[in-house]
């Protein structure tokens, strides 16, 4: 599968380009590319040579060959020969005398001159006259594979390259760095003089892998296969046609057939799998074959070890002493069968150890794998899961299944203690998949336990007490296992209290034991589940009494659990904690607890009011590399509130739908509230049939009565019904969702702030009113910031009915200063529900705040509230904007298309060139909502994108 455009190379085609030019004005030079086989370099010279025919220039081509006997001047005979097919050579008495020497590369031209030392040299001094009499732009000698040219040929080199300065000849040379010392060495000492330039060739890197398979494939690359060409290529281009070729041959990569007409489309078949081109395969066999039989033997061993190998390793499992094993490592780097890495050493690629494997045999592929892996165990200090993992496959590869298993189940345990619970996952499968193996006794016990913990700390409850109960049963019949009995009743109390069945997790947390410090955290979490926060908050700090700082994953998870207990009442104490333990599990690597602790401060940048997405987008990333899906599921969640502050329902959707698929899928108890979360996106979507439909749902499934009666009312229909603007009813849910918080003070309500607030607009007598604010001030979430700033908003409507009317606007004014970023759309209704008090009591700004209010409504599109912020205006005797606010400045011909007043800013922005995160920056928008902006002014206008949206501007 040939790439059909030459991908990247910018740079040196723009100076190759410059060297084309120099011809034209009688002025010559050499240029050498030199990169690795397969890098690129005649694709490169192809793309020259294209060039320089349409400038109209003479282009002489020809190539060396390897050969025991190579021809003289054999590629420089080819390029002339080639040109004399169409071209014929001036009748130019300063040609004439070296013709005769140009007869030894075409006979037609004449009679080549008996042999002598100054025969080479008569042929590059006729190249250079012909070159000059020509007609024409200049000529382009291209000469191919240097490195395997014959001494005649680079002796003419040499003289080209010291006196085509003052001629029109371009020369370009392909050549490898290290195939032909002689012209390496060559090439080097022209370059020091400066006769001729080098142009060094690398491998693409990732993002052009991913071009050049776009290109190949003539549309997107299927996911995965980018990363495993890169892997298998190493960015060689011609590594990458032959994989792709070799891929479809196979029947991996195949065409798919729901591509739609016209459209080339290609999926991923069958599972990747190594595949060595043949042409490479061949190349890296006769290197082999030249091979000693010791560096042979270290080669097939090293690729046993993996891409990246120790050589002392390699050397003892051999019986070699140093000096032969460093002997053998020179001569296969001489080869380029490996390089040099740090302080040890590498194949060159993936696929040269995937062709040296091709070649050992299976009873050698055994005893090496043997011998491997008796010396990599006795280094028995210090492995990591990854050390495990490559000893457990050289045990399974030499037919030892229970040294594997048992190197398997440690790489799962290094895994577990990190959170890396997908890779333990496979790790604990691979052990256990060995039929007929002799896996019996402790070995089969411990890794079925070891599953139940990555089953628990993964979320996947149904999973963890399926695997408990079927291995409690087992231990119920065998002697002597009191103590793994109690340990593994510690993970199925994890996994109970994962699910929300917290009557069970007591139970069988009173017959655990043998871990006190785990035992106080599974309590914690157990008072934590109840509602007994201060209890909760008792026993994870005596879980961080017991283990100071020996085992951080256990003191981790009590700063969660700290942190959660206190975010009901405290967000600034939450934080505190919640970073506490982030910064714990950062130190000491432990990924699970790092990815939980990040979502939990993600969460609380919402509470915050921070307008920022990173901490959120982190953690899910780092949950679903580890496997923790009921981690990632819970970050849907609180991405969807996130989204839904600033009306991005498209993404909000799309989040919880995620969230719910992941929750039903490990039936997690936090189903009931993702339900009950969906049904707020529909109801602000004005879906009041489905938002119905959800709140029953998130009533049928398991559901935290006293979560669901706050939820309901204070985190559903009031702000429903606030998008409508009808405030009366937003006040009576309001008032059910606080009258019940206040049975359950700790449940976290950081919007119970807004019912002070409208209890104080509407209420003349402000008897609601004063009660409402001092039940905010001094209840729980006092501090949390939405609070504080409607209580604060509240506050100042309180002053301006009493007439202290600078004192309201030094409140208001100080409500609003702490909020970075775009006006969320609650907080705009807060600014309405000010400017009406505002209005009626004389003080203020009420006009300005009710049109900053009006334009933000009209921006989220918001038309009923806008709509009652208008009737509100005419009220208050405001006047009220005939067109949406800001409008006046969007020209009349966007205006009648209907673009609005943000939409305008936005263009304005995109038309200067400024991309959409500079742009969000701008406007304290966020990315999403401008392309969505971008891609309405693109539909409104009809513009083919973006660079075409500027004469709309202007009209």
């Amino acid at each position: 599968m040939r790439c059909p455009v030459l991908v990247s190379r910018a740079d040196e085609m723009a100076r190759l380009r410059d060297a084309l030019a120099l011809p034209r004005s009688g002025r010559g030079g050499v240029w050498v590319l030199q990169g690795e086989p397969g890098v690129g370099k005649s694709r490169l010279a192809a793309a020259v040579v294209e060039e320089a025919e349409q400038a109209g220039m003479a282009v002489f081509a020809g190539r060396a060959v390897r050969s025991a006997a190579p021809v003289p001047l054999r590629p420089l005979g080819e390029a002339l020969l080639g040109w004399l097919r169409t071209g014929s050579v001036p009748d130019d008495r300063r040609l004439a005398p070296y013709l005769p020497a140009l007869g030894r590369l075409a006979p037609q031209l004449g009679t080549a001159p008996e042999e002598g030392g100054s025969s080479v040299m008569l042929v590059g001094e006729g190249l250079l006259r012909l070159a000059t009499a020509l007609d024409g732009p200049g000529v382009l000698l291209l000469v191919e594979d240097l490195h395997w040219a014959d001494p005649e040929t680079l002796s003419v080199l040499e003289y080209l390259a010291d006196n085509v300065r003052d001629v029109p000849l371009l020369v370009v040379a392909t050549t490898r760095p290290y195939d032909a010392p002689v012209v390496t060495e060559l090439v080097g000492a022209l370059r020091t003089r400066g006769a001729l330039d080098v142009l060094p060739l690398e491998p693409l890197d990732e993002a052009e892998v991913g071009e050049m398979l776009d290109a190949c494939l003539s549309g997107a690359t299927p996911d995965g296969l980018r990363d495993w060409v890169l892997r298998f290529s190493a960015g060689f281009p011609l590594l990458v046609e032959e994989v792709l070729a070799d891929l479809r041959a196979s029947g991996t990569l195949a065409e798919d057939p729901s591509a739609g007409p016209g459209q080339a489309g290609w999926r991923v078949a069958t599972e990747l799998e190594a595949s060595v081109p043949a042409s490479f395969a061949r190349s890296v066999e006769d290197r082999l074959d030249q091979l000693s039989p010791t560096a042979r033997e270290v080669i097939e061993a090293a690729a046993l070890l993996g891409t990246d190998f120790d050589w002392q390793v390699v050397g003892s499992a051999l019986g070699l002493d140093d000096r032969t094993a460093s002997a053998a490592i020179r001569e296969l780097a001489r080869d380029r069968l490996v390089v040099p890495d740090g302080d040890g050493f590498a194949m060159r690629h993936a696929l040269t150890r995937e062709a040296v494997l091709a070649t050992v045999l299976p009873p050698d592929r055994r005893r090496l794998a043997a011998l491997l892996a008796e010396a990599v165990a006795a280094q028995d200090a210090g492995r990591d899961a990854g050390a495990e993992q490559a000893l457990a496959e050289l045990f399974e590869a030499a037919g030892d299944a229970r040294r594997a298993a048992e190197h398997w189940l440690a790489a799962a345990r290094e895994a577990i203690a990190r959170g890396a619970l997908s890779s333990a996952g496979e790790a604990l499968a691979r052990a256990s998949d060995h039929p007929g193996a002799d896996l019996a006794g402790d070995l089969d016990l411990d890794i079925r336990e070891a599953e139940v913990e990555v089953h628990a700390l993964a979320g996947d409850i149904p999973r963890a007490v399926a695997a408990a109960a079927s291995l409690t049963g087992v231990l119920g019949g065998l002697d002597d296992q009191s103590d793994r009995s109690a340990r593994l009743r510690l993970r199925l109390a994890r996994a109970l209290l994962a699910g929300g069945r917290w009557d069970e997790a007591e139970a069988t947390l009173a017959e655990a034991g043998g871990d006190p410090a785990l035992t106080h955290v599974l309590e914690a979490r157990l008072a934590l589940g109840r509602q007994q926060e201060d209890l909760a908050v008792e026993r994870a700090r005596s879980a961080l009494s017991e283990v100071g700082a020996d085992r951080p994953e256990v003191a981790c998870e009590a700063w969660e659990i700290v942190g959660q207990a206190a975010r009901g009442r405290d967000v600034v104490e939450a934080e505190e904690a919640f970073e506490e333990g982030f910064r714990l599990a950062d130190r000491t690597g432990l990924v699970l607890w790092r990815c939980r602790l990040l979502a939990a401060l993600g969460a609380l940048d919402i509470v915050h009011r921070r307008p920022s997405d990173e901490r959120l987008l982190a953690a899910r990333s780092a949950a679903l590399a580890a496997g923790a899906i009921a981690t990632a599921a819970r970050v849907e969640l609180d991405l969807n509130m996130l989204r839904t502050r600033y009306f991005e329902l498209d993404e909000a959707m799309a989040a919880i739908d995620n969230a719910i698929a992941m929750m039903t899928k490990l039936k997690l108890p936090d189903l009931s509230v993702a339900l009950m979360v969906r049904a707020l996106t529909h109801g602000l979507l004005g879906n009041e049939d489905a938002m119905a439909a959800d709140l029953e749902a998130s009533r049928a499934v398991p559901h935290d009565a006293a979560m669901l009666a706050v939820a309901i009312p204070g985190h559903v229909l009031g702000p429903v019904a606030l998008t409508r603007g009808r405030y009366e009813e937003a006040r009576r849910h309001w008032e059910t969702a606080v009258e019940a918080a206040a049975r359950f003070p700790s449940l976290p309500f950081s919007t119970r702030g807004l019912w002070a607030l409208l209890e104080t607009v509407l209420d003349p007598d402000d008897e609601r009113g004063a009660w409402a604010r001092e039940v905010i001030r001094t209840g729980p979430q006092a501090n949390a910031p939405y609070n504080r700033f409607v209580q604060r908003c509240a506050e100042a409507v309180a002053l301006g009915r009493t007439g202290e009317k600078e004192q309201a606007e030094r409140v208001f004014a100080d409500a609003e200063w702490p909020f970075p970023g775009r006006e969320p759309w609650m907080e705009l209704h807060a600014r309405v529900l000010v400017a009406r008090a505002a209005a009626a009591d004389g003080w203020g700004a009420p006009e300005q705040w009710f049109r900053q209010a009006l334009e933000g409504l009209v921006d989220y599109g918001q038309t009923e509230a806008a709509s009652a912020c208008r009737v509100a205006m005419r009220e208050a005797g405001v006047a009220v904007p005939r067109r949406a606010v800001g409008s006046d400045r969007v020209p009349a011909h966007l205006q009648r298309i209907g673009v609005t007043a943000r939409e305008y800013d936005v263009l304005e922005l995109v038309v200067e060139g400024l991309p959409n995160k500079a742009i969000a920056e701008r406007l304290f928008l966020s990315v999403r909502t401008v392309e969505t902006h971008v891609a309405r002014l693109l539909q409104r206008t009809g513009a083919a994108d973006r660079g075409a949206l500027a004469p709309h501007l202007a009209g």
